[in-house]
């Protein structure tokens, strides 16, 4: 994937944990919501792995580019 399609994916996994964190909010307004809780709460941690990979991908993308590899 190029640059531009990294950081285009990053911005959208970035949007969507945004998103979880406010699903999480209103579900534990909630009683009994605990599966459901738990169920956002595993996506939003897969979702913070997967970006946390992408930034590293892009950071040895640009140490390369910029010859200090």
């Amino acid at each position: 994937m190029s640059d531009d399609g990294l950081r285009a994916h990053l911005e959208e996994l970035k949007r969507k944990h945004r998103e979880l964190d406010k699903q999480v909010e209103e579900v534990s307004r909630h009683r009994n919501a605990d599966d459901e809780i738990r169920k956002l709460k595993t996506e939003k941690l897969w979702l913070k792995d997967e970006i946390h990979r992408i930034e590293s991908q892009l950071e040895t993308m640009e140490t390369r580019i910029n010859g200090h590899a």
